[in-house]
């Protein structure tokens, strides 16, 4: 039992410290899904890429999007545009 522990232990410890299962690597994987039809996001994105990850309403936006919906990634695109629009 002490062997599967540890087992488990190491393996969500290697999962965590390659930034897999973060907030940042899963709000990265969207905004790179996103820019496939959206490309300016991921300019957004990587322009200001503290702000995503660190501003909590923008962060819970990204995160609770659903790509498979057409009307919440219009909505969500509108919104980043908002907010970032002069920093391009």
């Amino acid at each position: 039992m002490i062997i599967f522990d540890l087992v488990i232990d190491l393996f969500f410890t290697l999962y965590t410290s390659l930034g897999f299962g973060t907030k940042e690597y899963k709000i990265q994987t969207k905004m790179e899904k996103l820019s496939e039809e959206y490309p300016i996001m991921l300019q957004y994105y990587q322009q200001n890429q503290r702000i995503f990850e660190t501003d909590d309403i923008l962060a819970e936006l990204v995160l609770s999007l659903n790509l498979k919906s057409e009307g919440e990634k219009k909505k969500f695109v509108s919104v980043v545009n908002q907010r970032f629009l002069d920093t391009l």
